[in-house]
């Protein structure tokens, strides 16, 4: 099996999802959307099992950044009309993948969504495993909405689109599950000004809520990769 990870930020990671893609013996390449000097591999839905498309600083919502985003759009829609591939996309992967496949991406009217709060079970799903709700780590402002024939998995009280799924292998994700914790630290660093902006200051609690998510999104992340 073939995985190909595409980053659309050097900062940015697979996180705990790396680990559930070695213990599955997936051969792993990157590809770095950020580097505009690098041209996407061309018919890489022929090559690759699953795609993940990572979280970046990049808006869906610019229209000045069409002619950027056009190649994923449309690996997501090569990948969707092949029935033994795989996406998932988190946060701006998310959103790539909603608007591919018919849904709309928009700067949320609440503000940014930042720090750790509750997601919770929107619709019932195998890959949920029985979940009911956990902390989750945001950081985002746009937002997208569930494209027609997606099924709404998680939900939080700011932003209710936190997860979708298409035909149980195209997987949305808004909010960061895969985030470890030098991953959070430096994200602290990179990212100071949007979360200063966004009122979000780390707690005492930040580790250990970090650590919930985690042990939820290695259940999750397992189970998309096991369907």
């Amino acid at each position: 099996m073939r995985s190909l990870i595409v980053r659309f930020k050097d900062c940015e990671g697979p996180g705990i999802l790396l680990d559930s893609l070695k213990e599955r013996n997936y051969r792993i390449s990157y590809h770095n959307a950020y580097d505009t000097r690098i041209q996407p591999i061309p018919d890489a839905h022929l090559i690759f099992d699953l795609i993940v498309l990572l979280g970046g600083p990049q808006s869906v919502a610019d229209p000045t950044l069409f002619s950027f985003f056009e190649p994923w759009f449309n690996l997501v829609r090569y990948a969707s009309s092949m029935p033994n591939r795989k996406v998932i996309g988190i946060c701006l992967g998310s959103q790539i993948i909603s608007r591919a496949l018919g849904g709309e991406v928009n700067v949320g009217d609440k503000g940014p969504e930042v720090g750790f709060s509750e997601v919770s079970v929107q619709d019932s799903h195998p890959v949920l495993n029985g979940t009911s709700s956990f902390p989750a780590f945001h950081l985002h402002e746009d937002v997208f909405t569930i494209p027609k024939g997606g099924k709404h998995l998680l939900k939080s009280e700011m932003y209710p689109n936190q997860m979708f799924s298409v035909q149980d292998r195209i997987f949305g994700v808004q909010c960061h599950l895969e985030v470890t914790a030098p991953m959070l630290q430096v994200w602290q660093g990179v990212h100071a000004d949007f979360i200063r902006s966004a009122g979000w200051v780390p707690g005492p609690d930040t580790e250990s809520l970090r650590s919930q998510m985690e042990t939820s999104g290695r259940k999750i992340f397992n189970a998309i990769l096991d369907l």
